[in-house]
């Protein structure tokens, strides 16, 4: 079974995205391209909040995810519903 956080991470980067991880307190990781990074952030809480911009920094939108007591599938609780995500959806699932 696919760990859909870490899907959904992988398509954005892909399609040239950056990824901001925010903590709750703050933002771990602004911006970035670097898969490592942002697993790390998201894996530092128990919930994490992601903002992805596309590549000429508009944002296209926002997840709250948890790497934490879930089924794989499950990791991506809530996010943006646009066009992003409806595609996203077919490569996280």
């Amino acid at each position: 079974m696919k760990n859909a956080c870490k899907q959904l991470i992988k398509f954005a980067l892909n399609k040239e995205c950056t990824i901001s991880v925010w903590d709750g307190e703050e933002w771990q990781v602004e911006r970035s391209t670097c898969y490592k990074d942002i697993i790390e952030a998201i894996e530092s809480v128990e919930e994490a909040s992601l903002a992805i911009y596309n590549s000429d920094g508009k944002l296209e939108g926002k997840a709250v995810v948890s790497l934490y007591g879930l089924e794989p599938d499950e990791t991506v609780i809530d996010s943006s519903v646009n066009a992003f995500f409806d595609e996203a959806d077919q490569f996280v699932y």
